[in-house]
């Protein structure tokens, strides 16, 4: 747990502060004239937004000993691969199949668990950029990045917490309980039920009036309901405790939506082009439909939890992670997710 929350705090400081040991990332706003005016600024996660998404997709791993296929069963450990080709902690999916060609180092986004997760941010950010503003869309707040977190798994009415589907006396989502819920509110589940592995965060939540019946939403006012259905009891917004003070520098190019993260749940790309069911251009991360969704999730369950099985199982067992990179590539379907994919009960979207 010491040598994650490391990589979280690091990774949530940005490219201008990780250097080399992650891909760039474009700039983002801050600001939505209420009142600050929107302005760039250099790409900063919370930590305890990453540490949530990553609870969700893969459970905090990168690498895990096989337990399938039977013949392949305790040998050496390798890197988590889900069915759709998302790739360790972060699950990274788009740029991972074969033919394409990424502006990142996809060896190291299945050997560094660092890096990995470092380019999980992309899909993030470009999220951030393409939703609408809550709040006074500031980076350092938590709860700020509840539209970029539902957009991170797919800006669809699966998603959308007036969703009919959905218990409407329904609290804050526990893990240990489990139950349907939208995937930001798993991921805010995370970030107040850590299990010991992360202080705990009482996250407020906006108003359901606000957010209306549409696959994504609008500008939201600033969050402070006590649960996703109660807005009677009142919660505050709460500053990240580890991305310290935004610069206004430039952290470098290249990242857009058509970057990368991905992890759990059919559905379909996200992009900006394509936000109905699912919006995101090649973005590839969890959030295409449905893992996070299911009715009858098991308390505890993390989706994609681990079977460590390589796409083409069956075939011998990888000596290491670089052969299961190009099983992977060669079994992979040829195509794109975006937000957090079905989890193929063999990955918690980092737990996408």
């Amino acid at each position: 747990m010491d040598e994650w929350n490391a990589i979280f705090d690091l990774v949530s400081r940005g490219p201008s502060v990780w250097g080399d040991a992650g891909p760039t990332v474009a700039d983002i706003g801050q600001g939505c004239g209420a009142p600050e005016p929107l302005h760039d600024v250099a790409a900063r996660f919370p930590c305890e937004l990453l540490k949530g998404i990553a609870r969700q997709e893969s459970g905090w791993r990168q690498f895990c000993v096989p337990d399938t296929p039977a013949d392949q069963v305790g040998g050496s450990s390798r890197t988590i691969i889900s069915f759709d080709c998302g790739y360790g902690v972060g699950q990274v999916t788009s740029g991972m199949h074969i033919g394409e060609t990424p502006d990142f180092d996809r060896d190291r986004v299945a050997s560094d668990p660092t890096y990995n997760l470092a380019t999980g941010t992309r899909i993030l950010a470009s999220k951030w950029s393409y939703t609408e503003c809550v709040g006074d869309n500031q980076p350092t707040l938590i709860e700020h990045w509840y539209s970029a977190t539902w957009a991170y798994n797919g800006l669809a009415y699966v998603n959308n917490p007036n969703n009919p589907n959905y218990d409407p006396n329904r609290g804050v989502w526990d893990p240990n309980v489990g139950g349907a819920a939208p995937y930001q509110e798993k991921v805010f589940g995370w970030i107040e039920h850590t299990g010991g592995n992360a202080d705990p965060v009482e996250l407020a939540y906006p108003n359901p009036g606000d957010i209306g019946g549409g696959s994504s939403p609008g500008a939201l006012p600033e969050p402070a309901c006590a649960s996703p259905t109660d807005c009677v009891t009142t919660r505050p917004t709460h500053t990240t405790a580890c991305a310290g003070e935004l610069g206004t520098g430039g952290a470098g190019g290249g990242s857009g939506p058509g970057s990368s993260a991905g992890s759990g749940g059919d559905g379909g790309d996200v992009s900006a082009a394509n936000n109905a069911a699912s919006n995101g251009a090649g973005a590839g991360n969890p959030g295409d439909g449905g893992s996070n969704l299911d009715p009858d999730d098991e308390a505890g369950a993390v989706h994609g939890s681990c079977s460590c099985r390589l796409a083409g199982a069956g075939s011998p067992a990888p000596t290491s992670w670089l052969l299961a990179f190009a099983a992977c590539l060669a079994a992979a379907p040829s195509r794109r997710r975006s937000g957090s994919r079905r989890a193929p009960r063999t990955l918690a979207r980092l737990g996408d």
